[in-house]
């Protein structure tokens, strides 16, 4: 079964091969931030010198494998639609991944980078953040649009009079012979 702690010392075993690169922040170790479950899977900060990344871990009846590495999925968090991507290990399975920060230069120390991610989530759960995609913004002013044509469209009906019912006799004498 999948743990934030068995991320956490998958991670470690990456961080060592990855200590050599420009990436990598010597200044950070990696560490495992405010995970909780939600929707039946766990979801919390993966920190690590070369990246910050939103992580999902797979619950037992996802059946996410190997296969699935490197595709794309959305998932709607009360936030909004995020953007993960699927990732395999060895010895410790799938999970999904949504990119933060990367690389890592601009955290200084591993208490800035810490905060910044107990931040994320935070924020994560909080529905005033949402931020809608281009997609659903394109829709949501198509709507409205629509919307106000149908307004338009009922205000003009009930502005145009309906004309009296004529009889035969006004018919035939272009409403005139009511007149007197």
């Amino acid at each position: 079964m999948q743990t934030p702690d068995l991320l956490l010392q998958t991670y470690q075993n990456v961080s060592e091969k990855m200590c050599d690169l420009p990436v990598f922040n010597a200044e950070l170790d990696v560490a495992v931030i405010g995970f909780q479950e939600y929707a039946g899977r766990g979801i919390g900060v993966l920190l690590t010198p070369w990246c910050m990344n939103l992580v999902i871990l797979a619950a037992e009846e996802d059946g996410w494998g190997e296969d699935l590495q490197g595709s794309k999925q959305l998932m709607a968090l009360p936030s909004g639609q995020y953007e993960f991507i699927y990732n395999w290990f060895e010895g410790f399975g799938a999970f999904l991944s949504c990119s933060l920060f990367s690389p890592m230069e601009q955290f200084s120390d591993q208490e800035t980078a810490v905060e910044t991610a107990e931040e994320v989530m935070h924020a994560l759960f909080k529905s005033e953040n949402e931020e809608l995609t281009d997609r659903q913004s394109a829709l949501k002013a198509e709507k409205v649009e629509k919307a106000e044509k149908e307004e338009l469209q009922k205000k003009a009906r009930v502005r145009t009079a309906k004309p009296e019912k004529l009889s035969r006799r006004g018919f035939l004498t272009a409403g005139l012979g009511n007149r007197e």
